[in-house]
């Protein structure tokens, strides 16, 4: 009897603790209870931000700080020129009119040029009261069939686009003192756009230029710095045209791109040779050369409402009266003042440093003239000559000095003895 009672308080027993086996196994977690972890699980890849490229920030710190703390250069004296001989006879021809339109040179097939009616043109500033604005946008633009305005300036309405005009084209600088200007200084802050004055493919973006064709030396010329040469897709009586734009603070652009008219190609600067920052803009005309060069002013559209001058002053048998100041005056007051080129291209000549324009052949030029009547004035020899001109918008107005409206200079009265 006490072992059938002992073997059913045994069964108890096992079925009690097989029962709380049961609950404990199957009992609500509690609130505190980490959950289980699932049987499986997808791992995503964590999220990475695209690295975006400003190496480009650090190059302009550095060209930005190196420009603050270099010496200020000096410019290297030019060869003194011969001094202008006693005035004669002047020779006087005007230039035929020819319509000239952009050749098909390089690249591909040139832009037409504008119609002869005047183009819708964007209201533009003054520049002589410190307002400056970009050109006429349309480009080519040629009026006058003699005109050659296929560029737009190398600069927007945020920058100055208007040139010093006491380092003119042609100029050897105030003093004589400058080597002779092979183009024109657009004076700019570090950093201003610099743009293309119209389409084409990029032959040379680097400092130190040194060009060579059919591997054999050309030229070089340390003193642009960071420079960019763009030769065009449209040219000019079967010649090919090229741009310059000399002494940027950052190139960005590389050789053998194909830019589009107004496209950044780099940031204006005072890399090179310079007194100042500022932008040095250069056409040339057959060859990628230094001494190929046009006056750029012919080239570049003006300011709406604005016109420029082209003249010559030469001597009885043809050859250029050099470096002598010509004086642009209205209403009896001086407006603006040039001086004509300094040892000019000529025939059978070996030696030069500027070039006149094929269809000018002028010695002197004058831009961005607000539309209106004015007179020039040059002293040669002890002569004053004086010649009205009437300057029209977007054309240019061409001026030939002769003989027969010279007048002797006055002569200075004795100063009085005390």
């Amino acid at each position: 009897m006490r072992k059938v009672i002992g073997g059913i308080a045994v069964l108890i027993l096992a079925s009690a603790a097989v029962l709380l086996l049961l609950w404990l196994l199957n009992r609500p977690a509690s609130a505190d209870a980490e959950p289980a972890p699932p049987t499986s699980i997808a791992v995503l890849p964590s999220p990475t931000e695209t690295p975006r490229r400003r190496d480009w920030e650090a190059v302009v710190q550095g060209e930005l700080l190196a420009a603050q703390t270099a010496p200020p250069p000096t410019f290297t004296l030019a060869p003194t020129h011969t001094p202008t001989p006693p005035l004669s006879l002047l020779w006087q021809h005007t230039p035929t009119p020819t319509r000239f339109q952009p050749d098909r040179a390089t690249v591909a097939a040139p832009i037409a040029a504008a119609s002869p009616e005047a183009p819708a043109i964007a209201r533009n500033n003054d520049p002589r009261r410190g307002e400056f604005s970009p050109p006429p946008e349309q480009v080519p633009l040629s009026l006058d069939p003699r005109d050659h305005f296929w560029f737009r300036r190398p600069v927007d309405s945020s920058a100055n686009s208007a040139s010093i005009f006491w380092y003119a084209y042609g100029s050897d600088g105030p003093r004589n003192e400058w080597r002779v200007h092979h183009g024109v200084d657009l004076p700019n802050p570090i950093g201003k756009e610099v743009r293309a004055s119209a389409a084409g493919r990029v032959i040379w973006a680097a400092d130190n230029y040194v060009w060579y064709e059919n591997g054999r030396y050309v030229e070089s010329a340390y003193t642009y710095g960071n420079v960019v040469i763009i030769e065009h897709n449209f040219g000019f009586q079967g010649k090919r045209l090229y741009t310059l734009y000399a002494h940027l603070q950052v190139i960005l652009v590389e050789v053998g791109q194909d830019v589009q008219t107004g496209e950044i190609i780099g940031l204006s600067g005072r890399s090179g040779v310079v007194s100042g920052p500022h932008v040095h803009f250069e056409v040339r005309v057959g060859r990628n050369s230094y001494y190929e060069t046009r006056n750029p002013i012919l080239w570049m559209a003006p300011y709406e409402n604005h016109g420029v001058i082209a003249g010559r002053v030469l001597f009885s048998d043809g050859t250029p009266v050099q470096d002598v100041t010509v004086s642009l005056l209205r209403n009896g007051r001086v407006v603006d003042t040039t001086t004509t080129y300094v040892n000019p291209r000529l025939p059978n000549k070996r030696t030069w440093n500027v070039n006149s324009d094929e269809v000018w052949r002028e010695n002197f030029v004058i831009g961005d003239v607000t539309a209106g009547v004015y007179q020039l004035a040059v002293n040669v020899g002890g002569r004053r000559l004086v010649r009205d001109v009437i300057v029209r918008p977007a054309t240019t107005s061409f001026v030939d000095f002769s003989e027969s409206e010279a007048v002797p200079l006055p002569t200075p009265s004795p100063t009085p003895a005390g």
